[in-house]
């Protein structure tokens, strides 16, 4: 006689397709999970929506900020000519390289 008990119907299919049953459960726990409880398109698509959005008001800031950029650095630059001109007429300072000359005129009658 065989040693080996033979398992019975229920059993066998079980431990014949142990590994198909395996994969099929987790099939249906992934199903389950991204469209029961992540409702998957749905959330992709709003997610999507709000990227765009997002893209749209960055866009938006940038060219903001190019603007004000723009405008701090003229007044910025009348700011350093007026600087300039007080330093030259207040303190006699000159740019590296200038020459400086000073004219003087006496009254002598």
């Amino acid at each position: 006689m065989n040693s080996l008990k033979k398992p019975n119907s229920l059993f066998g299919f079980f431990y014949r397709y142990w590994i198909s049953i395996i994969l099929l459960v987790v099939l249906v726990a992934l199903i389950r999970q991204n469209f029961v409880v992540n409702s998957f398109p749905f959330d992709v698509y709003d997610k999507q929506a709000v990227l765009e959005q997002n893209l749209t008001t960055n866009q938006q800031l940038k060219q903001d900020n190019s603007k004000l950029q723009l405008e701090l650095n003229a007044k910025s630059d009348q700011k350093l000519e007026i600087l300039e001109s007080m330093a030259r007429q207040k303190f006699g300072l000159i740019k590296p390289g200038e020459k400086y000359y000073q004219i003087s005129i006496s009254d002598q009658d």
